[in-house]
């Protein structure tokens, strides 16, 4: 929420926007990511319409504050697709507030030690400065993005592990369970070399297009047995028919048919 706090004036100037990316701030985690509250909470806690609410968040989409994050993160907690609220990620490296700086000319830090209201804005000549900090530790966009991105999976991972219960979408980081793999293949009657890469990434494609489709680890892996079951069934009837239509030398009824 400092975040949100520090923006200056220019960089948001609407002041229920303002309060919507205070209160959407106060559910993301401690990089900017993974904030989901309903349009209900957040018009609960700025005292807006749901209807403003949304509006606001549009804004702050279009004005490049937040971004659309990973939505199996809010799949993960809330089982119904039609109740889950959009996920979304705070840009912290948007709108930062710049370092304060001093009028060019007599106020520069020159040794000279006007008062200002009783602040002294500089330093006195030779007096230890504070380092600067932020010349020895920036990041560019893309690997706070990466950063985020790896948090994210990893609280995924951790809220799958957590309980082998949880119901979630499918997603294309999403780790096959081998234990639980075994004991499907086993029971469909399938050997355990059967599940292949191109199988998994059919599978996976199937359903990440379909968010709203959710189970279990045991769950998925009882799909993908039955998808891989399948799949070898439509290929053995393809390659029967491709057998069928072979020339079969043993076959004269072509003689009779032709002779007239």
């Amino acid at each position: 929420m400092s975040w949100a706090l520090s923006l200056p004036t220019e960089s948001l100037k609407d002041s229920s926007a303002r309060h919507v990316l205070l209160c959407l701030a106060n559910y993301a985690g401690s990089n900017g990511a993974g904030a989901f509250p309903s349009a209900s909470t957040l018009a609960q806690d700025t005292g807006l319409s749901e209807r403003t609410v949304r509006y606001k968040l549009d804004d702050l989409e279009k004005s490049g504050l937040i971004q659309k994050g990973n939505q199996a993160i809010a799949a993960v907690h809330i089982e119904r697709h039609d109740r889950r609220p959009v996920v979304y990620d705070l840009q912290l490296s948007r709108g930062a507030n710049p370092a304060p700086r001093t009028k060019r000319g007599a106020d520069d830090a020159t040794g000279c030690s006007s008062q200002q209201n009783g602040v002294q804005p500089t330093t006195e000549r030779g007096a230890a400065t504070a380092p600067n900090t932020s010349i020895n530790h920036q990041v560019t966009e893309e690997q706070q993005q990466r950063e985020i991105s790896e948090v994210i999976a990893e609280q995924d991972r951790q809220a799958l592990a957590a309980d082998d219960r949880q119901r979630f979408a499918m997603f294309v980081e999403w780790d096959l369970p081998e234990t639980c793999m075994a004991t499907q293949l086993k029971i469909a009657g399938l050997p355990a070399d059967s599940v292949t890469d191109e199988l998994i990434s059919g599978f996976k494609g199937f359903f990440v297009a379909k968010p709203s489709t959710v189970d279990s680890a045991a769950g998925w892996c009882f799909r993908l047995a039955t998808w891989v079951k399948r799949e070898r069934v439509n290929a053995a009837r393809t390659a029967s028919s491709v057998a069928s239509d072979e020339f079969d030398d043993d076959n004269t009824e072509w003689m009779s048919g032709g002779s007239k």
